[in-house]
């Protein structure tokens, strides 16, 4: 009975220590170093892995050159990351804090189907508020990028295979309304 207790609490303290939240290391007014810009990438990648501009942002940043950034585009970019990023780390913080809450709570007999089932719903409310954040810096990149700008974008992410497999795809999206 003791080694079942034991790898239970092995377990849930193993889930605590993997989803220990990602803390926003950078909110200062500076303009980013290519350096800071991966750094904040591959930790956003660590809290999301959806793909929207928030995650690509870093890569935009890191390629200004190839991708030819207008002074303004920079510009936009830096202040929506100014405005948003810390934001949207702390709602995907507090998204991963109510995941691992939700767990052990649906893992009590104290606690009702109905109790769950409104948690679940708080943890959706703040999946969508984090969903309006990052569809502000996708509607930022996709009114201001130009076709060429475009085919460059494609050519550059080339180099990270999981974003690399998706253009293909992207072509294909039915431009029909869903519903």
């Amino acid at each position: 009975m003791v080694d079942i207790v034991m790898k239970y609490a092995g377990i849930v303290v193993a889930f605590f220590f993997l989803l220990t939240p990602v803390q926003a290391k950078h909110n200062s007014d500076h303009p980013l170093s290519p350096e800071d810009w991966k750094d904040i990438m591959d930790k956003v990648v660590l809290l999301e892995d959806s793909g929207l501009m928030p995650m690509l942002l870093p890569i935009i940043m890191g390629n200004q050159d190839a991708l030819q950034l207008t002074d303004e585009q920079i510009s936009s970019f830096r202040a929506w990351r100014k405005k948003n990023y810390t934001n949207m780390v702390n709602i995907m913080n507090k998204i991963i804090e109510e995941k691992v809450q939700f767990r052990i709570e649906s893992l009590s007999p104290r606690i009702s189907s109905d109790r769950l089932l409104a948690f679940q719903s708080e943890i959706q409310e703040l999946q969508r508020q984090l969903l309006k954040v990052k569809l502000s810096c996708r509607e930022q990149v996709m009114t201001s990028f130009t076709d060429e700008q475009w085919d460059n974008f494609a050519f550059i992410i080339s180099d990270y295979p999981k974003l690399a497999s998706l253009m293909p795809q992207v072509q294909t999206v039915n431009l029909e309304p869903m519903y």
